[in-house]
């Protein structure tokens, strides 16, 4: 079957068509989606991969939507739109907040998931895996400055991502206080526990915040939370892609354009992270490593509503 939209960062089953220049959807038309949904965090488990593919999928649906009832769409997004495979049993019903948010702004590693409440027929996810390889891979990708920004919801651009970001939540304040200006100026900081992997884990914190967002997610139950939560774990996520599009209700074709997610990352991190880091951040992140271990592999759904 042909796919009409594909993520690059692995692989996708059918043939690759074109996408549009601008990696954001449009804003949602009236009536368009039955509810939202969310894609959320604690960084370096495949949050990015999960997010770029609903977001083409909703690219794709949008510009089906478009071709169908005779409207004008951009040239370059997709081609035989029309007759999109993924797309033959309808597109996806619930609108991704994140979807035409640069970078995904805050909700990509949202901290405080009542912040959801807002959104009308919600649905979150909440992506886990070991904090351990999680927190070493964001260090190898020298995302980390970001992640301690994104943990302390500071919403900033791609521009402001060099240097020091403009925020003035607390967690920030208190971080630039203990550790100086220059130990959270992007990208790699010159001095501070987020210069290197060997210096964070040398500090002994969780200066991420990682276990207080997993709690907070985890106790978030009715009524401080009017919407339904889906934890899943990265090491676990090809048994649980059923219900994620369970949850989700993405119609069945679509389904079958999902790529097997590959653990890039395990294996490779093991041999690199060496005995005396994983031993201090088996100190920090120990109880949550093995908290997060107890998901079931097909997930752990929160009801609230």
């Amino acid at each position: 079957e042909q796919a009409c939209f594909h993520v690059t960062r692995m692989p996708a089953s059918g043939l690759s068509c074109a996408m549009p220049a601008s990696r954001y959807c449009r804003e949602p038309l009236p009536g368009h989606f039955n509810g939202t949904f969310s894609v959320t965090s604690i960084g370096g488990v495949a949050s990015t991969f999960l997010l770029e593919w609903f977001r083409q999928l909703e690219q794709a649906s949008r510009q089906k939507f478009d071709c169908s009832n005779g409207f004008s769409a951009e040239k370059t997004l997709f081609v035989d739109s029309c007759s999109c495979s993924a797309l033959a049993d309808g597109g996806p019903p619930n609108h991704l907040v994140s979807c035409h948010v640069d970078d995904d702004g805050v909700f990509k590693h949202l901290a405080d998931p009542r912040a959801l409440n807002r959104f009308k027929n919600h649905k979150a996810i909440f992506l886990v895996g070991s904090p351990i390889d999680a927190v070493a891979s964001v260090f190898r990708r020298k995302f980390q400055c970001w992640h301690l920004y994104r943990l302390n919801n500071c919403w900033f651009t791609r521009a402001q991502r060099e240097g020091l970001i403009p925020c003035k939540q607390p967690g920030i304040q208190l971080f630039r206080s203990r550790f100086g200006m220059a130990a959270s100026s992007c990208r790699v900081p010159e001095t501070g526990p987020l210069s290197s992997l060997e210096a964070y884990a040398r500090n002994g914190e969780d200066l991420f915040g990682t276990i207080a967002q997993f709690r907070s997610w985890l106790s978030c139950r009715r009524p401080a939370c009017e919407f339904d939560i889906l934890l899943l774990r990265y090491e676990t996520l090809n048994a649980s892609v059923g219900t994620m599009m369970d949850f989700l209700e993405v119609p069945l074709a679509a389904r079958r354009h999902f790529p097997r997610i590959e653990e890039a990352h395990v294996g490779l991190l093991t041999a690199d992270l060496g005995m005396r880091r994983r031993h201090r951040l088996q100190k920090i992140y120990g109880k949550l490593d093995e908290a997060i271990s107890q998901i079931p592999p097909g997930g752990l759904l929160l009801r609230n509503r």
